[in-house]
């Protein structure tokens, strides 16, 4: 637990860092949400160190307070205009006066392409000198090729499935799914992808990866906590088409350090029960 909440901390800090550094807009950051999220860790805060980290993250937060009152300020003496107030605007106007505006800001670009006499004169020459059609394909040999038939075997080996073995295929990881989840209705990412070879972990994560696609499942991102969360539907309803895409990579490296992560954390936990 101590582990968890000091990477907290820290990535609470790093963020509000990268913010004044690199001058990002400040009101990127939920400084709120990462308020609350201090105010519920502060309890579980022992050791001296830690408590030096949470008044590190506290004073972070209120620098980023502080670059939003600047931004205010700043965009203020410019008489900035807020692109919602901007849209609110182009919403209330009549059509006609749209038109207007984009008639009197459109400036189009012309552009005349043409072939030189000389390029004409070769594309001349080339089609003349070729043979006519029939004579073209004399030298052409055709083969036929017999097609045999591929077993069931054969195919899955292959890694080619049918419809509906996909479809079964699909049904199953979700039913998995909603047995891995808690009493929140949810379950971690990687705790439900992790199998024992880094083959299956792929093969599990690309499943996952048609569920969230088709609706089979929601997929939620928490960068604070650093998890990503997997929300089975109650029924599932394939969509017709995929409408959501979320890239996330799976190295082999990462593989082996969640896993050996897993491990020391399960040791820990049993460390705890005796």
């Amino acid at each position: 637990m101590r582990r968890e909440t000091k990477e907290i901390l820290l990535r609470v800090i790093d963020l509000c860092e990268t913010v004044r550094k690199r001058g990002l807009d400040p009101f990127d950051v939920e400084v709120q949400e990462f308020f609350d999220k201090l105010r519920e860790i502060l309890p579980r805060l022992k050791r001296r160190e830690d408590l030096y980290l949470d008044i590190q993250a506290l004073l972070s937060l209120a620098g980023v307070i502080h670059q939003q009152e600047e931004w205010v300020k700043h965009r203020s003496s410019m008489l900035y205009l807020d692109p919602l107030l901007i849209a609110l605007k182009l919403q209330a106007m009549p059509a006609r006066d749209l038109a207007e505006i984009f008639v009197r800001s459109w400036h189009p670009i012309v552009e005349l392409e043409s072939i030189a006499p000389p390029g004409i004169s070769e594309a001349k020459r080339y089609w003349t000198d070729l043979p006519p059609l029939k004579e073209r394909h004399g030298e052409l040999k055709s083969t036929e090729v017999g097609s045999e038939e591929i077993d069931s075997q054969e195919l899955s080996r292959m890694g080619i499935l049918s419809t509906e073995e996909f479809e079964n295929l699909m049904h199953k990881t979700w039913e998995e799914l909603w047995k891995a989840v808690g009493e929140d209705g949810e379950v971690p990412y990687w705790d439900f992808i992790s199998a024992p070879t880094f083959e299956e972990t792929v093969k599990r994560a690309w499943l996952v990866s048609f569920l969230v696609s088709y609706g089979y499942a929601g997929i939620e991102l928490r960068p604070l906590e650093d998890e990503i969360i997997l929300i089975p539907s109650s029924m599932p309803q394939r969509r017709k088409e995929a409408t959501v895409s979320i890239p996330i990579s799976i190295t082999k490296t990462e593989w082996l350090e969640r896993r050996e992560h897993g491990r020391e954390r399960h040791r820990g936990s049993e460390g705890e029960v005796s």
